[in-house]
C-alpha cells in the first residue's frame, strides 16, 4: 500500500513488513508577501492627471464608514479616482455613487477606510 503526506512532500510505501519513505519534492516555500509600496502623490501631479480628463466625476463625497458611522466629509470625487482604480470604478459612468453626496462603507472602520 501507498500514501502521500499532507503536505505532499513523501509517498509512504509498506510492502510486507517493512516500511519505506520516499522523498517527491521538496514542501513548498511558504509565502511571502511583498510590501504595498504607494506612490508618493503630490497636488500638483493630482491637478496635472486630472486635467481634460471628461470621465472623472465632479463634486466631493462624504463616507460614513463602519459600525460607529464615523464620517470621512467633503473628499473631491476626482482625486480618489486618480489616485485609485477602486475609487475610479466606484464612481464611474453609470454607478449608482456618481452623483452620490454621501457612501455609506460598511464592515471596516476609519483607520483602515482611510489606508485605501
Amino acid at each position: 500500500s501507498a500514501a502521500i503526506s499532507t503536505d505532499g512532500s513523501a509517498l509512504l510505501v509498506c510492502s510486507g513488513r517493512s516500511l519505506r519513505q520516499v522523498c517527491v519534492s521538496a514542501p513548498p516555500p511558504p509565502p511571502t508577501f511583498a510590501p504595498i509600496v504607494v506612490p508618493p502623490s503630490t497636488l500638483v501631479a493630482d491637478l496635472g492627471k486630472m486635467w481634460g480628463d471628461a470621465d472623472l466625476p465632479e463634486g466631493k463625497v462624504t463616507f460614513i464608514v463602519g459600525d460607529d458611522e464615523e464620517r470621512y466629509e467633503h473628499v473631491t470625487k476626482a482625486i480618489l479616482c486618480i489616485r485609485s482604480v477602486f475609487f475610479r470604478t466606484m464612481f464611474g459612468i453609470g454607478m449608482k455613487e456618481r452623483d452620490a453626496a454621501e457612501v455609506t462603507v460598511l464592515e471596516t472602520d476609519l483607520a483602515t477606510f482611510t489606508a485605501l
